[in-house]
């Protein structure tokens, strides 16, 4: 069986994070029943559009390109899980900074984020990265 590329690795990991936070974060509702405080925000068929725009955006000499590139895919797997009402929100950075950090802190994951950016970086502009 072929291994998942480093993209959807990082995007399962930040998932089982997010559904670990969410479950912690439920609250009661006035029927008794259990309702997460966020809930996760429909998938946009045009999202991967939106991601590589971006990414197309950030200037080809940019020394710090591929951690931008990381940036908008970790913002947007976030954003996807939690809601896209945080976008609006000055603390959604902050926590997104905080989240980049401690994956940069880990090796194996630091690994994983930089070949994620490259492969996002070559997929966004069409094979040439």
């Amino acid at each position: 069986m072929p291994g998942l590329d480093p993209t959807s690795q990082l995007a399962s990991l930040i998932r089982v994070q997010v559904a670990s936070l969410r479950r912690r974060h439920e609250v009661k509702s006035p029927a008794g029943k259990r309702k997460p405080v966020v809930s996760a925000a429909a998938g946009s068929p045009d999202l991967a559009s939106l991601v590589a725009q971006r990414i197309r955006a950030i200037a080809s000499d940019d020394p710090t390109r591929e951690k931008k590139a990381f940036r908008v895919f970790l913002e947007t797997v976030l954003l996807s899980e939690l809601g896209q009402e945080l976008l609006g929100d000055p603390a959604f950075s902050t926590m997104v900074d905080h989240v980049q950090t401690q994956m940069e802190s880990d090796p194996e994951l630091a690994k994983a984020s930089i070949d994620a950016a490259r492969l996002l970086l070559k997929s966004a502009v069409g094979g040439s990265a």
